[in-house]
């Protein structure tokens, strides 16, 4: 008899959500919390802003939540958090990837600087914190329990436009990483998998939904089948879903979260 209370639970476990403090990021962490997570460490780079976010969620729930001041941008700044996880705990059962930057423009006007600091924390900081973290994920996954990697995509993966390079080209890439590193990874009971976001209430979509009244949130709207915006709800339950074990026989896939907008392209 199945307890569905127990299948998306998330009772102990010890989570880290990269780029945690708003949007996306702090909607899998209060998500995890809610499925009774006893920590959840966050990262950003604005030590007041994710320090808020902590404890905030940390009043709402009854586990706690950690905020992390780090720059994932750079090797050094991984191994900076690399090295203070690693002094707090002796493993962690979830590792969310969700740090990035959403750089755009025309090819004419592409910059060398643009294009590496994308690929740098959209794509290698994803990679080598995995890595930095892999004794940690080891350490507590279990066969009927697997510790879990998430990265975050985006459906701009799946599109293609005259004006984004350095951005979908970095997720496209993302999303091949996937299954990769999901098969080295199988044989630690380590699973890995992303999930491809499409129009979400965050920050990186302010300036289209923040008036819901203009005639560009409108016609947004009209390119998504579902005719709506995700929020909290939506992106919280496929990050639970996926690290508890309903989601426990999921390996290197890619869960496309974008009601329906892939369908338009």
């Amino acid at each position: 008899m199945i307890n569905i209370n127990d299948l998306y639970a998330m009772s102990g476990k010890f989570c880290l959500v990269t780029g945690g403090s708003t949007g996306l990021g702090s909607y899998m962490a209060e998500g995890f919390l809610a499925a009774g997570a006893a920590k959840v460490y966050i990262t950003a780079r604005t030590k007041e802003t994710l320090q808020a976010k902590a404890d905030e969620l940390t009043a709402n729930y009854e586990g706690e939540c950690i905020g992390m001041p780090s720059d994932l941008a750079t090797m050094k700044g991984i191994d900076a958090l690399s090295n203070e996880l690693h002094d707090r705990e002796d493993h962690i059962d979830v590792l969310v990837l969700n740090a990035g930057i959403g750089t755009g423009g025309y090819f004419d006007d592409l910059k060398v600087a643009d294009w590496d600091i994308t690929m740098d924390l959209n794509l290698r900081s994803p990679l080598f914190l995995t890595q930095a973290m892999l004794d940690l994920l080891r350490a507590n996954a279990k066969h009927e329990d697997p510790a879990r990697v998430v990265f975050i995509s985006s459906v701009a993966a799946s599109e293609v436009f005259k004006h984004v390079f350095a951005y979908s080209t970095s997720k496209k890439a993302l999303e091949h990483l996937t299954p990769q590193l999901a098969l080295a990874l199988c044989d630690d009971h380590i699973h890995v998998n992303a999930i491809a976001p499409g129009r979400m209430y965050s920050e990186m979509t302010r300036g289209a939904w923040e008036n819901p009244d203009s005639e560009a949130f409108k016609q947004s709207l009209k390119q998504i089948p579902a005719h709506r915006y995700g929020g909290l709800e939506d992106m919280a339950g496929v990050a639970v879903m996926l690290c508890s074990r309903a989601g426990s026989y999921f390996t290197g896939e890619v869960l496309n979260l974008d009601g329906g907008h892939r369908f338009r392209h």
